[in-house]
C-alpha cells in the first residue's frame, strides 16, 4: 500500500518532503505553507496556502512542521479527518491542549507521534545500547542543557528574517512566534525526551526558575529557564533552556547511575565519555566514539525516525513515541514554565494516561 503524505510548513519541513520521498511505498501528495515563495519549489505537487484546503487532499499521513502555537489545533483537525499525525515539537502548549489531543487519538485509533528526532541520533543510540547492557545500572540523575541564540530568527520584515543587530534599521519588523510564543523551557523535548527514554521513566512534578529578558528585553520576557523535575521512579532531572542568550547552539547531557555515568557535550565539536564499574580494573572514563548527530548505520536521524513512524502506520502498531510518551516529553516543560511564573513552587505534572 502506498502511503500518501502531506507536509505542513516548508522551512524545516522541506527536509521532511525529501525524506518521505525516499521511503519505499511513500509519496508526497501535498504541501502547505502560507508563504507563496516557500510553495514555489514544489509546483509539481498539490500546493496550499491554507491548511483547511490542504486537508481536502487525499492523504493518509500529515507531518506538522508548522509554527508551534498551531500544532495542537492542526493535529486535532487532521485526526478528525482520519489522518495519522507526525507533529513537530512542542506538540501542545497547555494541559487542555494535551487532553484534547489524547482524547482525539484514543477516539479515532489513529497513529500520533511527536517528531522528536533526537532519540534517533547516534549519541542517544550508543547510550541506549550501553544502558540496555546494564553498564549504568539504574539512572537516578540526569541533566540536559539546550542553549541556542535565536535572536536572528525572532524578527521578520516582509517575510525575511531581520538580524537582531540590524533591528533599528527595520521600523516595520514584527516579532515571530519564537519571540512571542516560545517560553524556553517549554521547548524541552530535545533534552528531556532522550533522558526519559534512557531512564525508562516519566516526570511527576516540576519546579521552575526564570531569568527575565536581559540580553534582548525588546524581544522576549524570558531569556533562560531552568526546570528541576522528580520522576515516578524516584529520580531527578534538571533542564536548562535559553534562546536569547549570547551562546551559540550547544547541547549538554549528563546521566548518573548506580553503576556508571556518561557525559555528552556538543559545542562546535562533540565530547562524549562514559564510565562504568563493569569495565576496567580500576574503571576509568572512556571515550564514547560517537558523532553528533551521526548514526552508526549511516542514515540521518530524520530518515530513521520517519521510516520507523511509517512502519508503525503500515503495521497498525504502537509508534516509537506514542501519544502518551509525546506528552511525557512535553508537559513537564509547560508545568515548569508555570512554576517559574509562580515563583518556583512545586507543581504536579499530569499523566495523560489517567
Amino acid at each position: 500500500m502506498t502511503l500518501r503524505c502531506g507536509v505542513v510548513g516548508l522551512g524545516r519541513g522541506r527536509q521532511f518532503v525529501e525524506a518521505f520521498a525516499r521511503i519505499d511505498g511513500c509519496e508526497v501528495a501535498a504541501v502547505c505553507d502560507p508563504d507563496p515563495k516557500a510553495l514555489k519549489p514544489f509546483a509539481g505537487l498539490a500546493t496550499h496556502a491554507h491548511y483547511e484546503s490542504f486537508l481536502d487532499e487525499p492523504m493518509d499521513v500529515v507531518a506538522l512542521i508548522s509554527p508551534g502555537p498551531v500544532h495542537a489545533e492542526q493535529s486535532l483537525a487532521a485526526l478528525d479527518r482520519g489522518l495519522h499525525v507526525l507533529c513537530e515539537t512542542p506538540c501542545v502548549y497547555s494541559i487542555d491542549e494535551a487532553r484534547a489531543v489524547v482524547e482525539a487519538v484514543e477516539r479515532t485509533g489513529l497513529t500520533y507521534m511527536l517528531a522528536e528526532n533526537y532519540l534517533w541520533q547516534g549519541w542517544c543510540e550508543a547510550l541506549r545500547r550501553t544502558a540496555a547492557e546494564g553498564a549504568f545500572g539504574e539512572i537516578v540523575y540526569a541533566e540536559g542543557d539546550y542553549t541556542h541564540d535565536c535572536r536572528d530568527l525572532m524578527l521578520v520584515d516582509e517575510d525575511d528574517f531581520v538580524p537582531y543587530a540590524e533591528r533599528h534599521e527595520h521600523a516595520n519588523a514584527t516579532r515571530t512566534w519564537r519571540a512571542t510564543h516560545l517560553p524556553p523551557i517549554q521547548y524541552c523535548s530535545h533534552t528531556l525526551g532522550p533522558l526519559l527514554r534512557l531512564m525508562g521513566d516519566r516526570v511527576t512534578s516540576a519546579f521552575g526558575l526564570s531569568v527575565t529578558g536581559r540580553a534582548a528585553p525588546d524581544l522576549v520576557e524570558t531569556d533562560l529557564e531552568t526546570g528541576l523535575f522528580e520522576t515516578a521512579g524516584g529520580g531527578i532531572v534538571r533542564l536548562t533552556n535559553g534562546f536569547t542568550v549570547a551562546h551559540p547552539m550547544a547541547f549538554y547531557y549528563n546521566i548518573v547511575g548506580t553503576r556508571g555515568s556518561a557525559k555528552v557535550l556538543r559545542a562546535g565539536e562533540t565530547f562524549a565519555v562514559q564510565w562504568s564499574e563493569t569495565t576496567g580494573n580500576p574503571p576509568k572514563w572512556q571515550d564514547l566514539p560517537v558523532a553528533f548527530p551521526g548514526r552508526s548505520d549511516g542514515r540521518t536521524d530524520l530518515q530513521a525516525m520517519l521510516e520507523d513512524f511509517v512502519t508503525s502506520v503500515r503495521d497498525d502498531a504502537k509508534p516509537p513515541i506514542d501519544v502518551h510518551q509525546s506528552m511525557d516529553m512535553t508537559l513537564p516543560g509547560i508545568v515548569a514554565h508555570r512554576s517559574g511564573a509562580e515563583g518556583g513552587v512545586k507543581l504536579d505534572v499530569p499523566d495523560s494516561r489517567t
